[in-house]
């Protein structure tokens, strides 16, 4: 019976009411830890990359699109679970108890963080293209020297050029971005994420590289990005939230030695990010 390890009451008295009361304590206290890990990191926040081994699980078995929402409330389900096995005897204690596993629990979760973007011209790690790769096959004689006689011939190969899928993205704000970039950035009204699902790799379009490009023309950002490839041909997936709008999330396929044309449209919504976000699957 609940309270046998404490030794504080007979086994029995711990009624429903106040094991009820215990659990609630420690679900609020892993709520309290959730909320300071995401005031204090915001994008990086523990909780999305937790979400994303939960939808990774989760595709071992068909589920897919789980939700943030479902992941906060998986944790507050441990939360009150764990006063079971604690035995806390005080509400306080529950508490504590509950917010200090999940600070332990997010301790251990590396942070949410993705790579800038990267330049088109830039040299991207990658697989060459199907031409490259075959020249490079075929070493060439580059120089010929001759000493004593005898000739002296120096070998190379040719340099593969790094492969890259070329993304020219476009993001219309039909009512307008509002407030200056750098700041909306940094306080996490505006975010952007770029995946590549066949290499698994998440950039941040609003962290550059050197030679990375934004642009920002009126109501749209231009973003000129250099994908690193490791195939012919990839699918792409764009995550862009804005404060004032809802957020978009689409997908293109992408092409070696193709430009991808890509323009991503808001729509405005008066729904706060904050809670949109608990509505979105948040895999990359």
């Amino acid at each position: 019976m609940y309270g046998v390890k404490r030794g504080i009451k007979a086994p029995g008295e711990f009624g429903f009411m106040d094991m009820s009361g215990l659990a609630l304590a420690g679900s609020a206290g892993i709520i309290s830890a959730i909320v300071a890990d995401y005031q204090q990191k915001g994008e990086a926040a523990a909780l999305f990359k937790i979400n994303e081994w939960v939808v990774q699980l989760g595709s071992l078995i068909g589920f897919t699109e789980i939700p943030l929402w479902m992941v906060v409330l998986g944790l507050t389900v441990v939360g009150a679970g764990s006063v079971f096995y604690f035995q806390p005897i005080t509400r306080q204690g529950a508490f504590a108890q509950g917010f200090g596993l999940l600070a332990v629990l997010l301790t251990m979760t590396p942070p949410n963080l993705a790579s800038g973007i990267e330049g088109i011209n830039d040299n991207l790690p990658g697989l060459a293209s199907v031409a490259a790769r075959e020249a490079s096959l075929e070493p060439r004689i580059v120089n010929a020297a001759y000493a004593q006689g005898q000739a002296r011939v120096f070998l190379a190969q040719d340099e593969e050029e790094a492969a890259k899928y070329d993304v020219h993205l476009r993001v219309v704000f039909p009512e307008g971005i509002r407030g200056d970039i750098s700041t909306m950035v940094r306080r996490g009204s505006i975010r952007g994420r770029l995946h590549n699902e066949q290499t698994d790799e998440t950039f941040n379009l609003f962290r550059t590289t050197e030679g990375a490009t934004i642009r920002r023309e009126d109501n749209t950002l231009i973003f000129h990005i250099g994908v690193p490839a490791r195939a012919e041909t990839a699918r792409l997936w764009i995550r862009v939230e804005c404060m004032g709008y809802a957020i978009e999330e689409q997908s293109a396929s992408a092409t070696l030695g193709e430009t991808l044309e890509w323009t991503v449209e808001m729509r405005p919504s008066n729904i706060p990010l904050a809670v949109q976000r608990f509505g979105k699957s948040y895999w990359y």
